[in-house]
């Protein structure tokens, strides 16, 4: 059945605002009438959401209302979904879903809600409203599971098995503030989830192949892994060394530095401490129970300059 579109242009700006209220009392009262009439309904767009990017656009009106028989939309989404489109290759060793390939062995950020909840009495602090919020859980792909011919392999019934990392905040909440926030533990847990659980990539290496702590590491999505953690016994170890874990691969400015093992001429580091210090956010520490705040910012990657000063009562 076609549609008829009517393509209406408002005035914008406060002096339009009666003009425009007359005109929305007008509409309303055509809508009332051929209702009473029992006549169809109309409907109208004001604006156009676009949930990949979280926001509210306006009407792509030059593309609306053609009558080519064409919709603009529809192609939209047949592009969206070509682009990503979920393939696995021959091997079974490797498969693309969103736009990013993952291969056996690669580290993956899976959603935490897909494991049971294992740790009880956690609590909030101060009224927080941060219930339920955890991080991505941080697994590693170790096998590929395709569906059985004649099924066509698809996100939503390939599976995949995965190793899982915990991280300091999946053993108590006093590890977790004490704890590196890039470090993980090595389980033998593994489990066999959907592809549709994965989140997106990231990368576990080795702790001396870490950037610097003045690079924004938080948005690399590194991590390092240096000890054994047993859930059943809720033990924590070192590493074994029968454990051959697989490291992601260290690339650009930390193989530079892993080749001159830390050498550098005399004045070079003090050099570039002074040059960190310049742009640096202004913070202030009181010591009021908010202690910590500079070091949490430094932590993430943000360049701050922090001052402490004691509260008063």
């Amino acid at each position: 059945m076609p549609v008829v579109v009517d393509i209406r242009l408002r005035p914008w700006g406060h002096q339009h605002r009666k003009m425009n209220a007359n005109a929305d009392k007008v509409d309303k009262a055509r809508a009332e009438e051929r209702k009473n009439k029992g006549l169809e309904t109309e409907v109208y767009c004001k604006s156009l959401y676009w949930p990949e990017r979280g926001a509210f656009f306006s009407l792509p009106i030059n593309c609306m209302g053609l009558g080519s028989g064409t919709c603009s939309s529809c192609n939209t989404v047949k592009d969206h979904n070509e682009k990503y489109n979920f393939t696995v290759n021959s091997s079974k060793t490797s498969f693309m879903y969103k736009e990013t390939e993952y291969s056996v062995h690669d580290y993956i950020y899976v959603s935490p809600h897909r494991f049971a909840i294992e740790r009880v009495g956690h609590e909030t602090f101060k009224g927080g409203r941060n219930v339920g919020l955890k991080a991505f859980a941080i697994c590693q792909l170790l096998e590929i599971v395709v569906p059985k011919a004649p099924k066509q392999p698809d996100n939503s019934s390939t599976e995949v098995k995965v190793r899982r990392f915990y991280r300091p905040e999946d053993i108590s909440d006093a590890k977790a503030y004490c704890s590196d926030i890039r470090e993980v533990y090595y389980s033998e847990v593994t489990h066999t989830l959907l592809v549709e659980a994965i989140e997106g990539r990231c990368e576990v290496r080795k702790k001396s192949d870490l950037p610097s702590c003045d690079a924004p590491t938080i948005y690399e999505h590194m991590f390092f892994c240096e000890c054994l953690y047993d859930p059943h016994k809720g033990s924590l170890k070192q590493l074994p060394p029968n454990i051959k874990l697989r490291f992601s691969a260290a690339k650009g400015a930390s193989d530079s530095f892993r080749k001159n093992k830390g050498k550098c001429i005399k004045g070079e580091n003090d050099l570039g401490a002074e040059k960190s210090k310049e742009n640096c956010l202004a913070t202030l520490d009181i010591f009021a129970g908010c202690g910590g705040l500079s070091e949490g910012l430094q932590q993430s990657g943000t360049k701050s300059n922090g001052q402490w000063e004691r509260g008063r009562t």
